[in-house]
């Protein structure tokens, strides 16, 4: 096998032509490294993009159907404060059989848990990330409250079949009232605030799925407080 040594350069034109030949090369590789980066971070804060913004969709779309029942809440606030106004005065009552409570529908950030976790989110432009943790900060708020409003409608839910309630469980239930009606405020405004930002980034919350269940799901905060338990358990209703 022949062995071809180096053909030294012969004058400083040559050995120019040669290095800039290896600059270039290095330069053109370097280049397609960084298009081929560049074109996978792009599929990266994609892919990014279209989960978190279908998480935020879904939890929108969850925390509106609590809009939808906010006129039955309103009323059940304003029969229960009624009620124990009277039984406190001594009045005659009819003891509430359904109380029910507003549901408390989920709300998911594991999608951008994973993708902050992951770095892919950092791959998103400054400003968007922003506008996508500002969303996120008003569901954990909700998801907060939402579970104190459920301690709070439990306890409410003990006048439930009492005829005689005794002035302590009168005054645990005003308590008990008045954080639901603190609370009430609260997540209707968080339902708001979460409508406004997502709104900002052309997210409306809208599930066809949800609504179609939605339409059709009887929930108990709705039915009349002299509704029979029995009769209420077989109510189509979403927790």
């Amino acid at each position: 096998m022949d062995i071809h040594k180096p053909k030294p350069w012969h004058g400083l034109r040559e050995f120019l032509k040669e290095y800039l030949i290896i600059v270039i090369g290095v330069l053109t590789a370097l280049a397609a490294e960084a298009v081929v980066e560049n074109l996978h971070e792009r599929r990266l804060a994609s892919e990014a993009r279209e989960t978190v913004r279908a998480e935020i969709n879904l939890d929108l779309a969850n925390m509106k159907r609590r809009g939808e029942i906010q006129p039955c809440i309103d009323k059940r606030l304003n029969e229960l404060s009624a009620y124990i106004g009277k039984a406190e005065a001594g009045q005659p009552i009819t003891p509430p059989l359904t109380i029910g409570e507003p549901g408390h529908p989920a709300t998911y950030t594991q999608r951008w848990q994973a993708a902050t976790a992951g770095g892919r989110a950092s791959l998103l432009p400054s400003d968007e990330q922003r506008d996508y943790i500002r969303v996120y900060q008003v569901f954990e708020d909700f998801q907060a409250r939402q579970a104190e409003d459920r301690l709070t409608w439990g306890e409410l839910m003990g006048l439930e079949g009492v005829q005689r309630p005794s002035p302590e469980l009168l005054a645990d239930a005003r308590m008990a009232l008045g954080r639901a009606k603190v609370l009430n405020g609260s997540l209707r405004q968080e339902v708001r605030t979460a409508s406004l930002y997502a709104g900002r980034i052309g997210i409306q919350g809208v599930d066809p799925e949800l609504n179609r269940l939605g339409a059709r799901m009887l929930r108990l905060i709705c039915l009349p407080l002299s509704t029979p338990p029995a009769e209420a358990e077989k109510m189509p209703f979403a927790g």
